[in-house]
Formats: structure tokens, C-alpha cells, sequence
């Protein structure tokens, strides 16, 4: 039998009861002694024993460190279930609860019961609804994980099979979400076209024979309508729901293998026990108040030696004492980021707040965006997935890599720009250097892109720049200038070291004197380089300096400001 049978369901929530009523602590964390917190209540669609079993794991992982129940879904019974559940959390001294919907779709049916009855039966405390795990790049993801093993993709129609709709109206709903996570998870592998259906659940007074008939006819039939679109053209169909798991014959993946035409390629679901705790650890960390000693901050740089590593990690050692700090120098090196993102979880971060200490609010961002879920779950960020980092390094990019999965809720701050702070400690290393203001002329220099639009906005933030050191304490020198290197990409680069020379040259007429400031996170780029043969005073970039650490101390409040958003927006 598949699914919908009316014995498994009595059997399961049977031993759900007794689970609860025995209070093992498999089901429930223990108490604490916090007289005012936030409860959680996981709710997931009763799968069958394995499936409910694996729930089970993932739950009791994240249980053992909050105050947590979990409600299995099936049909009107739940509601005595759900009672003991809330019981239990009352219990706890909580003053809110957070459910947290393992569930694809809200338009899943065992959703709607089940939101339907918290709010019937809790008239306690306060109740949040969490975004459902199919919300969050999670689902993305581990549907993408599965799609990039395939093989001959731009040769194949792509299957999406969820489940778990009872009428049409459900089927409609679901079929949106679904077709949103597959359209995400697919969108660098280039499959022919990307497909979803939506299998309904049994019955409880259908037959398995008519059950199993009315399956192979939709499935039958929608790989018909895609085989017509393309002559030659193959099916990869791969399920992705939390779907039936009574044992691993008795299965939602094993029983598509009975259902699909023979010669029909089947892959693999990829919803794994510890991607789920990982996400409630993750939803719960959304929904609770930000601890200060708990703000994890990666402070995200470009990176070179050991001196120009140093400079940064110097800059920011008064902030050590306030707030975790991993370091991630690298052009979004995935590696990078991960181990970072690792550490703060090591170290019992409860968010990841990363400060871009780069020019441009934009660089990289597209990069980091992708590989830590912002790019689906933020709007802002997936408006911006398609412009790139605008540093433009190694030219044309590869497939991107898998997301990185993290417990840590991410924000992203920084890129200094035209930022008051950086101007004025740039005209700090303006004053040290400066000897008889009316003589010298003030030169900005900075690393430029290879986008003409994006240098040319480059340029504007260093006008900006000049402008303020004009207006605050620069009135008596000479001239202040602006230039781009776009130092690495030859036929851009030319052009501009002429007129960067021409500039020096100039400034250095009638006793003049040409001051070079990079504008730059810290040290120099390639002015001496570039300039050699010429007379100029050259300083040095942001950090470190005290106006660089107040820099950084300004975005992690503005990641923190992010996150109570996020929290009133839940």
C-alpha cells in the first residue's frame, strides 16, 4: 500500500502519542531555566515510518539545544497530538513560538490543517509562522545538487515530480512553488526545458490498482506532451518532495521507478536529515533576538601577503573583544567562505553579518549572494544576480559551485565608496605627506573596472571623494584629480596610465608637487609601477587607521539593523 491508507496513519500517530506522552526527549529538548524565550514548533507531513523517522533524527539534533516539539501530520487526530505538543512548550516558561513549516509549499494540504489548528488550539502566546523550508535556497539547493550530476543536459527535458496534492485547487497552488525551486536549481545547467508535476495523494476509499493507473496515465502523459516538443529529445525526472517513505520499497522514489515508461531516466532525491536540521537551526536563528556576543562577522577583503593581511586583521583587533571576527581574504573563493562561515558556527555565532571591505558595494556581491542562499531569498540580491561583481577578475566564470549550507542566517554590508570615513582618512594620509599645500596637487587613484559604466561610477565616487577633501580642510592646496588604473585588462589600462602620468607631470611643473593617494582598502596598487621615472609623494590606503575599525564597527550595525528587519518582517 502507498500512501493514505487509513491503518498506517492510526498506527503512526499512535506511536507519535505515545512518543509524546513518555516525554523521552527525542521529541523534546529539555527544559531550561530561561524564564522568558522562544519556543519552537516543527510541523512536517507524516511521510510513513522511515520517512517520519528521518524527520525524527533531524528534530532531535535540533531539539537538544532549543525548546522544540514536533507535530507529524496526518488528518483531524493531529489536533490531540498538537495539544500535547503545545503543552509541552507552555511547560517551558515561554513566552513565543515559532513554527517552523518542514513543508515545499504552504499550499500543501497537511500545511493547511495544521496552521488551521495551531491557531484553533493556541490562545497562550504569541505565534510566528516561519517561511517554509521550501522558501529557502535549502530547497534550492538540494533539488541542484541532484541536477548537476546529470549528464547531456542541454539534451534533455528536465521532470520535477513533487506530491501531496487532494484536489485540483492544491495541485494549481503547489505547482507554483515547485515550479519556482526548479526553475532556480536548474537555472546554470541548461536542460532543453524544466518541467513539473504534481502527484495527488491516495485516497483513503481508492484502490492501490486505480491509485497506481491514474499515476502512470499523468505521468505517461506529460512525458508525451514533452517528448512531441523535441524529436530525440530525453526525460530526466527526478522527485523532489518530502514525500511517502513507509520503508525504501514502499517509497514515493521507488514506486515513480514502477510508474515511469521503461527507458525513463530517474535520479535521485537529495533532501537529506542534515540539511534539515540545519535549516530549523537556521529558521531559529532568523526568529531570535540577536545576542550581542553572538553577532559573527566575516570581514570579506581582497587579500595579498602577509603585511597586507596584517593590516586588516590590526584594524579591527579592538573589535575582537565585542564581536566574533573570521577572516575571508579572497575573490570569493568558495572555499574561503565556507571555512569562515564554518568557524563562526563553531563558535556559536547565531549570524553571519559579512562586511565587504572592498571599493564597491558591488563587488563580489553577485558571488557571495550565490553561495550563501541571498540570491533566492533576498529580493534585492536576486534583482542584482545578473550584473556581476564589476571587479571582473579571470575573466569569463565557470559553472557555478554548489551553495554553501549554513546554519547562520547571512548579511551582507560594505564597500566603502564615497563613504565620509574613507575620505577622511584618505585626507589624513593626504596631511602626512604634505609639506606647502598651495604647490601640491592631490591625485586619487583607484583600481577601476572593465565595464566602461561601472569605471565610469567608479570615477564619480572619487570626484566625490576630492569634493569632500576640497571642502573640509583642503581649500589651500594646489588641485585635487581623480583616475582609474583598470589595471588589469591591457587595452583599458593603457590610456588611462597616460593620463594618470600626464597628471604627475603637470602637478610637478614650478615646484609643484604631485601627492598620489590610493584609494584602496590598504597599501599601494601599481602607482610606483606605473609612474616610475616621475617625482611624487605617495601614500597609502584605508587601513589601518581608527577611521577604518569605525568603518567596520558602522556595517556590522547595519547587518544587525538587518536582521531585527528580517525579524519584523517574519
Amino acid at each position: 500500500m502507498f500512501l493514505g491508507v487509513k491503518t498506517v496513519k492510526t498506527v503512526i500517530s499512535l506511536y507519535l502519542l505515545t512518543f509524546v506522552l513518555l516525554g523521552t526527549g527525542k521529541i523534546y529538548a529539555a527544559d531550561t531555566d530561561s524564564p522568558s524565550q522562544t519556543g519552537f514548533l516543527v510541523v512536517a507531513a507524516d511521510r510513513g515510518f522511515v520517512g517520519n523517522e528521518e524527520i525524527r533524527d533531524a528534530f532531535a539534533s535540533f531539539a537538544a539545544d532549543h525548546p522544540a516539539a514536533l507535530v507529524l501530520v496526518t488528518d483531524d487526530r493531529t489536533r490531540q497530538t498538537l495539544k500535547l505538543a503545545l503543552d509541552h512548550l507552555y511547560s517551558q516558561k515561554i513566552n513565543r513560538i515559532v513554527v517552523l513549516p518542514l513543508f515545499i509549499s504552504t499550499a500543501e494540504p497537511h500545511y493547511q490543517l495544521v496552521r488551521t489548528l495551531i491557531t484553533e488550539e493556541n490562545k497562550i502566546v504569541p505565534t510566528v509562522f516561519a517561511h517554509p523550508y521550501g522558501s529557502s535556497y535549502f530547497a534550492v539547493e538540494a533539488l541542484a545538487s541532484q541536477l548537476r550530476t546529470m549528464a547531456a543536459a542541454d539534451h534533455q527535458h528536465l521532470l520535477v515530480v513533487g506530491y501531496g496534492a487532494q484536489e485540483d485547487k492544491d495541485r494549481r497552488a503547489m505547482y507554483d512553488d515547485w515550479k519556482r525551486i526548479a526553475k532556480q536549481a536548474a537555472q546554470d545547467i541548461h536542460f532543453r526545458s524544466v518541467n513539473v508535476l504534481i502527484l495527488p495523494e491516495r485516497k483513503e476509499d481508492e484502490t492501490p490498482e486505480n491509485y497506481a493507473d491514474k499515476v502512470k496515465r499523468q505521468l505517461s502523459n506529460t512525458l508525451a506532451s514533452l517528448k512531441s516538443v523535441g524529436k530525440g529529445v530525453s526525460s530526466q525526472v527526478i522527485p523532489f518532495a518530502l514525500g511517502p517513505k513507509h520503508d525504501h520499497m514502499m517509497s514515493l522514489e521507488s514506486r515513480l521507478q514502477w510508474f515511469l515508461p521503461k527507458n525513463t531516466a530517474l535520479g535521485r532525491s537529495g533532501i537529506e536529515p542534515q540539511q534539515l536540521t540545519m535549516w530549523m537551526q537556521r529558521e531559529a536563528n532568523r526568529n531570535l533576538p540577536l545576542v550581542a556576543e553572538n553577532i559573527g562577522v566575516i570581514l570579506f577583503a581582497h587579500g595579498a601577503d602577509f603585511h597586507w593581511n596584517e593590516n586588516l586583521r590590526t584594524a579591527v583587533q579592538p573589535l575582537t573583544d565585542r564581536y566574533k571576527i573570521e577572516y575571508a581574504f579572497s575573490m570569493a573563493d568558495p572555499f574561503t567562505i565556507e571555512r569562515a562561515l564554518r568557524k563562526l558556527e563553531q563558535r556559536g555565532a547565531q549570524t553571519a553579518i559579512v562586511v565587504s571591505a572592498y571599493a564597491t558595494s558591488h563587488s563580489f556581491r553577485q558571488e557571495i549572494s550565490y553561495l550563501t542562499g541571498l540570491d533566492i531569498e533576498n529580493q534585492q540580491d536576486s534583482h542584482d544576480s545578473n550584473k556581476g561583481s564589476g571587479h571582473g577578475h579571470h575573466g569569463q566564470p565557470d559553472i557555478p559551485p554548489a551553495r554553501i549550507l549554513t546554519s547562520l542566517p547571512v548579511f551582507w554590508t560594505g564597500g566603502y565608496e564615497d563613504n565620509p570615513l574613507f575620505a577622511r582618512a584618505l585626507f589624513d594620509r593626504v596631511l602626512a605627506l604634505s609639506r606647502d599645500p598651495a604647490k601640491e596637487t592631490v591625485i586619487l587613484t583607484a583600481h577601476g573596472a572593465r565595464d566602461d559604466q561601472q569605471n565610469e561610477k567608479w570615477l564619480r565616487e572619487l570626484e566625490s571623494i576630492a569634493r569632500y577633501m576640497s571642502n573640509n580642510g583642503g581649500q589651500k592646496f594646489k588641485a585635487f584629480k581623480t583616475g582609474t588604473w583598470r589595471e588589469d585588462w591591457p587595452e583599458k589600462r593603457e590610456p588611462w596610465v597616460k593620463k594618470i602620468r600626464a597628471m604627475v607631470t603637470e602637478a610637478d611643473k614650478q615646484e609643484g608637487t604631485a601627492i598620489v593617494i590610493p584609494a584602496r582598502t590598504t597599501g599601494t596598487g601599481p602607482e610606483k609601477r606605473f609612474l616610475n621615472g616621475l617625482r611624487f609623494e605617495l601614500g597609502e590606503g584605508f587601513a589601518p587607521h581608527p577611521l577604518f575599525t569605525q568603518w567596520v564597527e558602522e556595517q556590522i550595525q547595519q547587518g544587525i539593523a538587518q536582521q531585527k528587519q528580517q525579524m519584523i518582517a517574519n
